[in-house]
C-alpha cells in the first residue's frame, strides 16, 4: 500500500487569503487520499524567510508549487489526475 500524497499549505493566522485557500481546497481534496498539512510560516524563521511574503503557498511533497496567493482549481485537478494515473502510486 502506498503512502498518501502530502500537500503543504504555508500560511499564517489572521490571513484571509490563507483561510480562503484552505476552504477552497476542502471540496477538491475530499475524495482523495491526499493529506493537507497546514504550516504557520511565523513559527519558524527559515520558513518565514522563504514563504512569509508569499502566503498562502500550496506545495507538493516534491517541492512543486501548485498555488501561490490564490488557488487555481484546474491546476490542482491536473496534479491530482497525475497522481491517480501514476503506476507507482496505484499499481
Amino acid at each position: 500500500m502506498s503512502e498518501p500524497s502530502i500537500l503543504s499549505l504555508y500560511g499564517r493566522e489572521r490571513c484571509h487569503l490563507c483561510e480562503e485557500m484552505f476552504e477552497d481546497l476542502q471540496p477538491l481534496l475530499a475524495e482523495t487520499a491526499v493529506v493537507l498539512e497546514e504550516i504557520d510560516v511565523d513559527q519558524d524563521p527559515a520558513v518565514r524567510k522563504r514563504y512569509g511574503l508569499r502566503v498562502p503557498v500550496l506545495v507538493a511533497a516534491d517541492g512543486q508549487v501548485l498555488a501561490e496567493g490564490r488557488l487555481e482549481p484546474d491546476r490542482l485537478r491536473q496534479w491530482l489526475d497525475g497522481l491517480a494515473s501514476d503506476p507507482l502510486l496505484h499499481p
